[in-house]
């Protein structure tokens, strides 16, 4: 075959008899060698196929192989040939040498099983193409990188050379930098992306500096020439190379390469979007796009859904990610950014991403643990206090505009806004939701041309707003409204007179419903109208009734019993799970906050505090509850980042690969460590009960 002298692929030559056996796709010759004490090589030929070098550069990352050469070399059917019919699909083959180095414990045993994995998954190609074996590779590649983090984070020096003059035929691609682990198996993914076929390649690793050498063609054959794709590929072999390097480091390497493909798709369709990113210069840059990536799936497709060219600065400066912003700050930018609208809809628009930018950087600034816990929810909690109350301000315009202002008499009917729950607490994470009660003064009419009741004014007021407000996914900054009087049967909006009613000593309010008041706290509204409802919770809350503690279990049991799968750990809702620890500290604030008012805080961790300075709880005691309450937050929240979802608060199981990166981004260094810290802090919290019931 004269096809060696034209590329000048002279290692190739001992190993042509190995593309003479291939007849079917499903084919894959195999030679084994091992040139010296510490090299073994392997050459392979099969047919062609969408993604075979990444599959074959995945499989000896993920078996530890540290390439040291190769040569990689696609072999086309020439006119003429008589191939059988079984091949007559594939019209070309390739043929790949690779030598490289095992971990000094491989034998040839291990060597086996690479060739044995190299012919299964090439079956499995030749059936379902490249989709058939990806995913499952991908964590096998990431569980193989993952422990061969960088000490560092510094950028690595890349030198990238494109020549269309050196070949008639082909564009020739040079790259130099330094060996890095998963490199050609994540260079090989993106040049799929791109739709470019490698022809020929060579890879050599000297003194752990890489020079690799690609020719390569679109998918017509041609050499690549348009300006638009040379800055594409340009842009893909810089931030591939520097994303590889910090995938190690990622607490879930192989998702973030799944989502590091969602965007490189994304930029690829508009050539002039990877500008942005070729900017990139700063190692902390990456870093925090690698852990975006590795750490919240949620996070990522908003990333993407928000048009990530207007995210893109929160991530190129470091300052952006770093600069804290109070309540009186983000009323102001929303403010003005409101100021642009001119219609209602262009209003909602304009809040509505402004939320979304916003948390989007609250949440980039924890992940990236430039702020912590306690800072993170009273960022979120702030930032939602003002988006509700310029969420109130424009329904309001908005409804007031059809049917007048509301008033009593000739005064105007006050209006309050309650939050409860977390966002009452000061205590929202990730997809946190909002639990609202909206309170108004009193019967009367609105003074427009087409005059109502106040209670439909009030009625319509908030269903505006539910429509105004949207949600960014299920449960994150979706409007939980439960707690208002009779729940889900009662009306959206509650008079004064009904909510002291309602919430009387001796009114339909239940036990569950005492403990809920404890965290109410008022967002937005006339302060005197917000000041009397906090009298009526107070009269209701620290009334000095007995607390119902045969209640409360009894109700703790019915939710572990109903609302968790059996045989799984629901780490709000099992026994033993965070809500015990809530209605714990919730039940001693109403014990004891009838005679002391200071108690009488939404706040968990500061109610704590407040009953150990006290007395009431033992200063150990407090120390255990904070550890187990701050497990069971930190864990709830790295599920939340994930999924998004603010209502699966499900374990994974504990052997499989969602356990172990979920202890991986609490920090923790194996997966039992982290099971052990949970079954501690489920036994403290079920034990709080021992003494009461």
């Amino acid at each position: 075959m004269t096809f060696y002298t034209s590329h000048g692929t002279d290692t190739l030559k001992p190993f042509d008899h190995l593309v003479k056996q291939i007849r079917r796709p499903q084919d894959l010759a195999i030679c084994e060698e091992k040139p010296s004490e510490d090299l073994w090589r392997i050459a392979l030929a099969t047919t062609d196929k969408e993604g075979l070098l990444s599959v074959i550069a995945g499989l000896l990352t993920a078996h530890g192989a540290n390439i040291r050469t190769g040569d990689i070399l696609t072999v086309p059917v020439l006119p003429g040939q008589n191939e059988p019919q079984p091949f007559s699909a594939a019209r070309s083959r390739i043929l790949d040498v690779f030598t490289f180095t095992l971990p000094s414990h491989k034998t040839e045993q291990h060597l086996a099983e690479l060739c044995d994995d190299l012919s299964k998954h090439n079956r499995e190609m030749a059936d379902g193409g490249i989709d058939a074996v990806r995913d499952g590779l991908i964590d096998r590649v990431a569980s193989a990188i993952k422990s061969q983090a960088p000490a560092g984070e510094q950028l690595l020096p890349v030198d990238i050379d494109i020549d269309n003059n050196l070949s008639e035929t082909d564009t020739v691609l040079r790259i130099t930098s330094q060996d890095i682990p998963g490199f050609l198996f994540a260079f090989a993914n993106a040049l799929a992306l791109l739709e470019i076929d490698i022809e020929q390649a060579t890879i050599r690793t000297e003194g752990g500096e890489v020079h690799d050498t690609f020719r390569i063609r679109d998918l017509h054959g041609r050499k690549i020439t348009d300006k638009d794709k040379l800055q594409e590929l340009r842009f893909a072999c810089a931030l591939i190379k520097q994303f590889a390097y910090l995938l190690p480091n990622c607490p879930n390497p192989g998702q973030a390469i799944r989502q590091f493909r969602d965007l490189a798709s994304r930029l690829l369709e508009k050539p002039e979007r990877a500008a942005d990113f070729t900017s990139i210069k700063s190692a902390e840059t990456m870093q925090t796009l690698a852990s975006l990536m590795g750490v919240s799936r949620f996070l990522w497709e908003d990333f993407l859904r928000m048009q990530h060219e207007n995210l893109f600065p929160l991530i190129r400066t470091r300052a952006e990610i770093e600069k804290t912003l109070d309540r009186q700050q983000w009323t102001d930018m929303l403010c003005e950014e409101l100021r642009a609208g001119k219609t209602h809809e262009e209003k909602v628009r304009i809040l509505n991403d402004f939320k979304d930018r916003e948390m989007f950087r609250i949440d980039l600034r924890h992940i990236t643990r430039t702020i912590g816990d306690v800072t993170f929810a009273r960022e979120l909690t702030a930032l939602a206090d003002v988006v509700v109350t310029q969420t109130a301000d424009l329904c309001h315009a908005t409804v007031a505009s059809r049917f007048g202002h509301p008033r009593i008499d000739d005064e105007p009917c006050a209006w309050g806004i309650l939050a409860a729950g977390k966002y009452g607490g000061s205590e929202m994470g990730f997809a946190s939701d909002l639990e609202l009660l909206f309170v108004y003064r009193g019967q009367g009419a609105t003074d427009g041309s087409r005059s109502v009741d106040n209670s439909r004014y009030f009625e319509e007021f908030v269903r505006t707003f539910l429509k105004a407000l949207k949600s960014r996914k299920e449960g994150i900054f979706e409007i939980d409204m439960r707690l208002r009087p009779f729940g889900s049967k009662g009306s959206l909006a509650t008079s004064l007179r009904a909510f002291r009613k309602y919430y009387a000593v001796d009114g339909p309010a239940e036990q569950f419903e005492r403990l809920a008041m404890v965290k109410l706290r008022p967002v937005a509204g006339d302060p005197s109208l917000l000041g009397e409802i906090i009298q009526v919770r107070d009269a209701f809350v620290f009334s000095g009734r007995p607390v119902n503690y045969v209640n409360i279990l009894h109700l703790r049991k019915r939710q572990d019993r109903e609302l968790v799968a059996p045989g799984r750990i629901n780490l709000k809702l099992s026994s033993g799970g965070l809500v015990d620890i809530e209605y714990f500290l919730q039940a001693l604030l109403i014990e004891h906050g009838v005679d002391n008012p200071e108690l009488r805080v939404p706040n968990a961790m500061r109610g704590l505090k407040r009953l150990e300075a006290k007395g009431v709880i033992p200063p150990a005691q407090a120390d255990d509850i904070r550890r187990a309450y701050r497990c069971f937050r930190r864990t709830i929240d790295a599920l939340r980042a994930v999924r998004g979802n603010a209502k699966d608060l499900t374990l994974p199981l504990p052997d499989s690969p969602d356990y172990l990166y979920l202890s991986r981004r609490l920090g923790f260094e194996a997966p039992e460590q982290l099971a052990a810290e949970i079954a501690w802090s489920r036994d403290l919290s079920r034990n709080l009960w021992t003494a009461v019931g």
